[in-house]
């Protein structure tokens, strides 16, 4: 077996170790999968999402330097969509607070950043089926940010494997720290609507 081959799911397994209490704390506290989950909750979620994307954004961007591999990831358009569907103007958004990030300092910090918003369209589909219950057609109408990349998500998320399992073993542990910090600034972005 090569020393690629070797390496082949390391990232991910260390990833998802060293991420476990902040994935968890997340996931368990958003509030997305809430039976009785109302349009105003569910805007103020999508807002927030707003807000850190339009700062997190840019920021992988400039240090991740990959525009063909970035590009059909940028997810912020999506969010405005689905804000406007939900009755937000263009004024208001301009209005949304963006969240201030925590700095990621190289490529494989913004790696491990990736991975935690990659990872999030793997469970979009579940919240977006829970959105169209409980919210119905307004709700379903506000919700292509939680479709991912609808068909091709499984596909987005291979070829993002394929990129993680590029990295050294000598980088687990900055891409492990951009994962974790991602995962706690959204954990706390997102406290303010739950």
């Amino acid at each position: 077996m090569t020393e690629s081959g070797q390496r082949t799911g390391a990232m991910l397994a260390h990833l998802r170790t060293a991420t476990r209490p902040a994935h968890d704390a997340l996931e368990g506290g958003l509030g997305l999968m809430n039976e009785h989950l109302g349009l105003e909750s569910y805007t103020g979620i999508l807002a927030r999402f707003y807000g850190f994307w339009r700062g997190w954004q840019p920021q992988v961007a400039s240090l991740f330097q990959d525009e063909p591999f970035l590009r059909p990831r940028r997810r912020l358009h999506l969010l405005a969509a689905d804000l406007a569907a939900l009755g937000v103007t263009a004024a208001a958004l301009e209005t949304l607070p963006v969240c201030p990030l925590t700095p990621l300092g190289d490529d494989r910090e913004a790696l491990g950043s990736l991975y935690v918003l990659e990872g999030s369209t793997l469970g979009g589909r579940l919240i977006q089926r829970n959105v169209t219950r409980c919210l119905g057609p307004e709700g379903r109408a506000g919700c292509s940010y939680f479709t991912g990349y609808g068909a091709d998500t499984g596909a987005m998320w291979r070829a993002f494997l394929v990129r993680l399992d590029e990295a050294s073993a000598a980088d687990m542990k900055r891409v492990g720290g951009g994962a974790t910090a991602t995962f706690e600034r959204i954990g706390s972005w997102l406290s303010d609507v739950r």
